[in-house]
């Protein structure tokens, strides 16, 4: 039988910014003034748009959302007006080629927010438990070696999530990388979902990865499929998705990324499951695929970074700025803007190190582009090695859970970095906490803040790791020793000197480490022993502080916040119907009766934890039938609409009526809706606060995986 859906904008693209986004934000600020939604419920939802929480009381630090690190000329200046007339100093850019603006008040953030989207510039999903940007690589569309340009990939997919109500309450953030050749400078095998552009059999597509993390358990990704077409994209980030909403863990945010899921089933059973899922949601429509364009690529240098000026594959230039540790002005983000517009650049580049990449500069302009950037106090790569590649994180400079001021010694070693002739192009990456915002893992020689007692003093410190490379799978940092955080730049001189005095021809920093194991890189810092005196307060202090250390009070981040359980019950309600409606444009009944008793269960779900403030996750089909008869038998809406859908269901099964049952569901969630909105007559649960659920889910996996 063939089904028409009367309700096809389900496949329209979505557009990067909404009207409705920021009013959105407007009305729920007003409710959390107006003390109708508690602080929590607040956090989370204000993290969905991108506004965080700093350590300084009562302003909020704002992530702005650059899909793929495309950035135009327009955008550049409407974030340097917004930083400019809302934030407080510099404009970041960060290792996931998002921008951040500080100290933005949090009454003032509506406002902002509207400027912003009002100017097609988006915070959307940029923080929370949600479907993070989609990163891709450095110089992306210009890239002599690519065979695909992966920030279009990457801003493709993005678009075809954004609001999606399945994205908004994850069990955790999902990050997403694209590279566009199997150079992978997009760092695949670090990320939930890494997508590495290739060729076989003549046929042009992309490798797959799932599962890869840092953080405080860092896991290498592993392959899920070895090539898939490009149009069967929407449909691999769909299935793992659905894996991470199905079985990641919503007890504890701490183990609730795809890397545990392959942990818990092994890796074999992991894939296999990635596979069944993928073959389902295959077979579902999906929003549309735009065709990409694919090129033969050349065999170029490998992209090193900074990078400098660098030949496009196309004749023309692009010129790679390296503000430092990624920290730079309105102005200076409005001299760029302007410098790109004067010279026809066509588009900008964020990129994961913390760099600006002007695209398509005419090489008989390059001279007099790279003495204008130059002018604005932005140093440009001449030779490898005279800008040094130290990427940083905020640290305590404003982040609530940093331990040390990571950003503050990342300005303390550019210069030692700098012309490391052993190893010109050495990476040197710093994280202020185990979360591993500054991709320490990954890193030549990276830095953990840490907090660690010293004679039973805390102390603040930093725990080394050597010979990381985000391009290469498997390729972690070794975990090396702990030294307190005024000795991190004399450690990080020891072990240079000490690779460049001691490595073998050819030696990678990595291969030096691995062959000397722990102890033997413990001998280069043997020196330290001596400067660590309990009695000198220096060694209590971090770069910056005059005082004493504290270690950070015990807190959530807020990237880990909760959730509030109704709102996440509407949303995967809706998505039921979504799929429905998908499921019937395509002529597949069962996937559609099955969509439509996922809507139902969570509607279902939502009444029943407004009427006795509980979850009923565990309960079947019929129990929440028999919930719903008797919490709900008085109640003059909701025995009727249950029953009519009920009946329709049936039919539905009977002679294939999916839009009758459709219409009928659609009704059916929209009052649960409403009657969720209602104030409760008497004090009971307040089903606005955030919650957990139980360990079901956990349970599930622990009685199926490896």
């Amino acid at each position: 039988m063939n089904y028409v859906n009367p309700i096809p904008p389900v496949l329209e693209p979505e557009p990067l910014t909404r009207s409705t986004d920021w009013e959105e934000y407007r009305d729920a600020y007003a409710s959390y003034e107006a003390g109708e939604w508690d602080d929590e419920r607040w956090t989370a939802f204000r993290l969905r748009f991108g506004v965080y929480g700093q350590l300084q009381d009562g302003v909020q630090m704002v992530r702005i959302k650059i899909p793929g690190g495309l950035l135009s000329v327009a955008v550049a200046r409407t974030i340097a007006q917004a930083n400019r007339e809302f934030g407080s100093g510099t404009v970041h850019v960060t290792t996931r080629q998002d921008f951040q603006m500080y100290h933005v008040p949090l009454g003032r953030t509506p406002d902002l927010l509207a400027f912003l989207y009002g100017n097609g510039v988006t915070t959307r999903e940029a923080c929370g438990n949600t479907l993070r940007n989609m990163t891709s690589c450095a110089l992306a569309g210009v890239c002599p070696r690519e065979h695909v340009d992966a920030g279009k990939v990457a801003d493709q997919l993005s678009l075809m999530w954004l609001r999606h109500p399945y994205v908004q309450h994850m069990p955790r953030k999902f990050k997403v990388s694209v590279s566009g050749c199997g150079t992978d400078c997009g760092a695949s095998a670090i990320h939930d979902l890494g997508l590495v552009a290739r060729e076989k059999d003549g046929q042009q597509g992309f490798r797959v990865f799932a599962g890869g993390g840092t953080g405080g358990i860092p896991r290498s990704a592993v392959e899920v499929a070895d090539f898939v077409v490009e149009n069967e994209l929407p449909a691999i980030l769909e299935a793992l998705i659905r894996l991470h909403q199905r079985y990641s863990n919503r007890v504890n945010r701490n183990a609730a990324r795809i890397k545990f899921l392959v942990k818990r089933f092994g890796e074999e059973k992991f894939c296999a499951l990635f596979t069944e899922e993928f073959a389902r949601v295959k077979s579902m429509p999906q929003r549309p695929w735009s065709p990409l364009s694919w090129r033969q690529s050349e065999d170029a240098p490998e992209p090193v970074s900074p990078g400098g000026v660098v030949a496009q594959h196309d004749g023309l230039t692009s010129i790679v700025v390296s503000p430092r540790l990624g920290l730079l002005s309105s102005d200076q983000l409005d001299g760029l803007a302007n410098i790109a517009e004067r010279h026809a650049s066509q588009e900008m580049r964020t990129t994961r190190d913390q760099n600006i990449a002007l695209l398509g500069i005419d090489p008989d302009a390059v001279s007099e582009a790279v003495a204008a950037i130059e002018a604005l106090g932005m140093p440009i790569e001449h030779k490898v090695g005279d800008v040094p590649d130290v990427a940083a994180c905020p640290g305590t400079t404003t982040c609530r859970i940093g331990i040390t001021n990571s950003q503050l010694f990342g300005h303390e070693i550019v210069d030692q970095v700098r012309g490391y002739e052993p190893l010109p192009n050495v990476q040197v990456r710093v994280s202020g906490c185990q979360n591993g915002c500054g991709l320490h893992h990954v890193a030549d020689f990276g830095f953990r803040g840490m907090g660690k007692k010293i004679k039973g003093r805390n102390a603040p410190h930093y725990q080394i790791y050597i010979g990381g490379n985000p391009r290469k799978n498997g390729h972690i940092g070794i975990a090396g020793p702990f030294v307190p955080a005024l000795h991190a730049k004399t450690a990080l001189k020891l072990l240079m000197d000490g690779y460049g005095e001691t490595r073998e021809p050819g030696e990678s920093v990595r291969d030096w480490g691995l062959r000397l194991g722990k102890q033997g890189i413990a001998v280069f810092l043997s020196e330290l022993e001596g400067l660590i005196d309990p009695n000198d307060e220096a060694n209590f202090r971090d770069w910056g502080e005059k005082g004493p250390f504290f270690p950070p009070t015990v807190t959530k981040a807020e990237c880990a916040a909760a959730y509030a359980v109704d709102t996440l019950l509407a949303d995967l309600a809706d998505d039921g119907l979504i799929d429905l409606d998908r499921a019937i444009f395509a002529g597949l009944r069962d996937e559609a009766l099955r969509g439509g008793a996922e809507g139902f269960r969570h509607s279902a779900r939502r009444l029943l934890l407004r009427a006795d403030g509980t979850d009923w996750e565990k309960a079947d089909h019929a129990a929440l039938v028999a919930g719903l008869n008797q919490h709900y038998a008085a109640d003059a809406q909701v025995p009727k609409l249950l029953d009519d859908l009920l009946a329709a269901e049936t039919t539905a099964r009977r002679n294939g009526d999916l839009l009758a049952y459709r219409e009928t569901l659609a009704a059916w969630i929209d009052a649960a809706g409403d009657i969720a909105a209602r104030p409760l007559e008497t004090p009971g649960v307040d089903v606005s606060r955030m919650g957990d659920f139980d360990s079901s889910v956990m349970d599930l996996i622990g009685a199926q995986g490896g």
